[in-house]
């Protein structure tokens, strides 16, 4: 029992020299020091400058760069520039601003999301993906873990929406928007594979919102504005005394496009150049819907008032997320509906002109469907039409989504909602199809493979 391995050959069952020195890759050794190769691998991250310069209610523009064989992680860095002078901006994050009648001012609750109205990533002249930042916010709040919404609200700005969270977001700080580009929607994803595609240019357009359709206050004022007025305090602790201020002037935001560069060895290069790629990714549809005095009309009677919409949208779909807000609320620049009603009685889903959903209230769209389907909680106004399996027994939020389920809206003859409206306020509400699309590279070219 002394000798060395002598506890492994008592365990060993079978001719010992050919199960431990057999020469061929299937012999084990306990002792054995050869290793298999890995190719390696070296990161670069590279911030990326815009070929314009940033400006609210203007577009600007960002080259992918080609480096490396692999880029992930494409991400938005956001300076937003604040009202409040360079002392004041530095106390507001342990302090209370606000103007002497009470009123606080900050950046839009989402500002990361909301800042941008339309995001678009081309491939030459094509357009490969476009969304706002309005569905980007959306599709996102009921996926991942607890632990990532956590962070993700804080890297874009979002909060509860109390009085003193408004005055903070008056200075966010750096803000992140990662972009779900094909290959960079999950952790799991390979990322980009530009190696593929070297005969191909790719590019970011952004059109930022207007900055007066930026700001909110806490009490729900239509557009405030906090810029050259002299009539605003800050008060540093609950027993200090508030001291006046004069705000400053409009300025304009700062951009930068973040990446992620992965170099590989020679041969996984060179298997990459040779293959024929097919990934699969998610592609919003977003639709837009008023209802209006007219179809409020049936309600003054006390009758039933039934809108129906038709939806627009392409691929097969795993879900369709939905949300209301009043024009009063999108005065004010709140686009995220913290609290209130829902505005809607029953919700239903037709294609062909029949019902693929039936009529289901507010507890089934907002609140079941998302314990059943969804990996969290999005708050309060969201409701989901979910096709896909849900949250199945062994998989850890956030997991890599797949077709599961569909509903193809490349084929379907007139998905229609019919909506079953409540109150008497006039709405927006919002439809965001989110897709499945499959995205093919080979022969140094990329595009979409096909559309059903």
């Amino acid at each position: 029992m002394a000798a060395e391995g002598a506890l492994y050959e008592l365990l060993a069952r079978g001719n010992k020299d050919t199960y431990f020195f057999k020469n061929d890759m299937t012999a084990i050794s306990p002792f054995d020091n050869n290793y298999n190769p890995v190719p390696a691998q070296i990161h670069e991250r590279r911030l990326i400058p815009p070929l314009n310069g940033a400006e609210f209610g203007r577009t600007c523009e960002f080259d992918f760069e080609v480096a490396g064989e692999v880029f992930t992680d494409p991400t938005l860095l956001i300076q937003l520039p604040s009202w409040l002078p360079v002392i004041q901006a530095a106390q507001n994050p342990t302090s209370i601003v606000r103007d002497i009648s009470g009123v606080t001012y900050g950046y839009t609750n989402g500002i990361g999301y909301f800042l941008f109205k339309n995001i678009q990533i081309y491939q030459d002249q094509l357009l490969l993906q476009e969304f706002s930042g309005d569905a980007l916010f959306a599709a996102s709040r009921s996926r991942g873990s607890l632990n990532s919404a956590f962070l993700e609200n804080k890297i874009t700005g979002t909060h509860s929406g109390t009085d003193i969270e408004i005055a903070r977001a008056a200075t966010p700080g750096l803000l992140r928007l990662r972009l779900p580009l094909v290959g960079c929607q999950h952790p799991d994803d390979g990322g980009f594979p530009s190696i593929t595609s070297r005969k191909q240019t790719y590019k970011l357009r952004v059109t930022l919102r207007k900055l007066e359709d930026l700001i909110e206050a806490s009490d729900g004022r239509a557009k405030p504005s906090p810029w050259e007025r002299s009539d605003f305090t800050i008060q540093t602790s609950a027993t200090a005394t508030p001291t006046q201020f004069k705000t400053g002037l409009k300025a304009p935001p700062s951009l930068q496009l973040e990446t992620r560069h992965i170099y590989v060895g020679p041969e996984t290069r060179d298997r990459l150049v040779r293959s024929t790629l097919e990934i699969p990714f998610s592609r919003l549809y977003e639709n837009t819907f008023s209802f209006g005095t007219f179809d409020y009309a049936p309600l003054a009677n006390a009758s039933i008032a039934l809108a129906s919409r038709r939806v627009d949208a392409t691929h097969p779909a795993g879900r369709m997320v939905f949300w209301f807000n009043t024009d009063e609320n999108i005065r004010a620049n709140k686009y995220v509906a913290i609290n209130g009603p829902e505005y809607y009685n029953n919700i239903s889903f037709f294609i062909a002109g029949r019902d693929r959903e039936t009529f289901f209230s507010p507890l089934v769209w907002n609140t079941l469907q998302h314990l059943a389907k969804e990996e969290r909680d999005p708050g309060p106004g969201f409701g989901v039409m979910s096709w896909e399996l849900g949250d199945l027994r062994g998989r850890i939020a956030p997991y890599q989504h797949q077709p599961e389920g569909t509903v193809n809206f490349t084929t379907a003859d007139r998905p229609t909602i019919y909506v079953d409206l409540a109150g008497q306020k006039t709405t927006e509400m919002r439809v965001v199809v989110d897709t499945y699309a499959v995205a093919v590279f080979g022969s140094g070219r990329g595009g979409l493979k096909y559309a059903n």
